[in-house]
């Protein structure tokens, strides 16, 4: 009996495999993949019915769709007014010349969560690494992995609203229990990258001006954060007071908010959180999760192993940190949040995933940044593949000697 449910697992698991390969939207994959569970585990029509009207009633779904709707369209709102272009000249001034810029300016717009976000960036690393000196591959790689150290734990991150929302954990605690691979992520990135940068102006730059004119930028995402942090309001109603707040302020026109507000409120993001959520809710209606716990407790597989490849798998498929969490967070629900919240084993799988969604070729950033600056996609992965193993294996060994993660919980 084990075998057939773990057999249908399987079954749903390569059908997802062949519709992102066939570049089906993730959203409507998950989605149909519930449908699929729901069929393969005998649920009636009338219970299929029941379960999809209980995500869309239930207040988990209509809180993570509301903040992800708003933290989208802050991102995109600040872009069309102009915030990154202020980030951009503010920080080519900042004290430690190329180093500090290269370095720097992907991190900042990495701040603003937005699809494909290190296009942004690529631009201004394209100036300080110039083509003589730096290879298109290793300026893309700077720019690929300095846009994605604070995705680890920036507490705007859909991915990391998410795994809060499916574990039913505070958004800080996620975030402060990641923090530390972000640390890795920067330390591993300078050894490897960003040491190798040689300064024009020998370091010299100023500090306090560039440093106010990249607060003037990303002011609103650090209201909303503060707002969550200092006040007893949900990050939902912190990120609606701050995007009023700059909306009064900046007054944009409707021709520029009506593009935004057309792409943001849309069917797509919509049906990606209803399809994470639906594919978490047939997981456990039907108790099919059970079964991987089962079969490995039968054969003495170590849950460490199986959180890994299916973190590291889920990654690698969909290229995006929030489709990643989606989808592997519900099939390890037993061993992440089901009955008990297990807070090592969310660290492995968010880190599994995390490093799997890097290391993708299906991810926007990589796939936008390599094109930008006319690289190889493979002397890229030879650059980064390395820093890439050690981020992970650090995450690995933190897990294994751990700290103390009732701290966070």
């Amino acid at each position: 009996m084990i075998m057939i449910d773990v057999f249908k697992l399987i079954i749903v698991f390569g059908g997802i495999v062949i519709a992102l390969r066939k570049n089906i939207y993730v959203g409507y994959t998950l989605f149909l993949a519930s449908l699929l569970i729901a069929i393969l585990f005998n649920l009636s029509f009338y219970e299929i019915l029941e379960n999809y009207k209980e995500v869309v009633i239930s207040h988990r779904f209509l809180n993570l769709l509301g903040i992800i709707f708003l933290i989208t369209f802050l991102g995109k709102i600040s872009k069309e007014i102009g915030c990154l272009d202020k980030m951009v000249s503010a920080s080519s001034n900042l004290k430690g010349g190329a180093k500090t810029a290269a370095a720097a300016m992907p991190l900042l717009v990495g701040m603003m969560p937005m699809p494909g976000g290190a296009l942004l960036s690529a631009p201004l690393v394209d100036k300080v690494l110039p083509r003589d000196k730096y290879s298109a591959e290793f300026a893309t790689a700077v720019n690929y992995w300095s846009r994605h150290v604070i995705e680890f734990f920036w507490p705007i991150y859909p991915g990391v609203i998410l795994a809060a929302g499916l574990t039913s954990l505070p958004v800080e605690t996620i975030s402060f229990m990641m923090f530390p691979m972000t640390l890795f992520m920067i330390t591993i990135g300078y050894i490897f990258l960003i040491r190798k940068i040689e300064n024009k102006n020998n370091g010299r730059g100023q500090l306090f001006r560039p440093f106010l004119g990249i607060l003037s930028a990303v002011w609103p995402i650090v209201l909303a954060i503060f707002l969550y942090a200092v006040l007893p309001i949900g990050l939902l109603l912190s990120v609606t007071i701050s995007i009023i707040i700059l909306l009064i302020i900046e007054k944009p026109p409707l021709s520029k908010l009506k593009p935004v507000v057309k792409e943001v409120f849309s069917v797509r993001l919509f049906m990606l959180v209803f399809g994470i959520i639906s594919f978490q809710q047939m997981l456990e209606v039907t108790n099919a999760v059970n079964s991987i716990n089962m079969l490995s407790g039968q054969y003495g597989l170590p849950e460490a192993i199986i959180i890994i490849l299916v973190g590291f798998s889920s990654g690698l498929l969909t290229g995006i940190l929030v489709a990643t969490i989606g989808l592997s967070f519900p099939i390890l629900s037993g061993y992440l949040y089901q009955p008990d919240i297990n807070l090592g084993n969310i660290f492995l799988a968010f880190v599994a995933g995390y490093v799997g969604m890097i290391f993708s070729p299906t991810h926007f950033c990589l796939i936008l940044t390599t094109e930008f600056f006319k690289a190889s996609l493979g002397k890229v992965y030879r650059i980064f593949s390395i820093p890439l193993i050690l981020l992970f294996l650090a995450g690995f060994l933190l897990f294994i000697f751990g700290y103390p993660w009732d701290i966070f919980y």
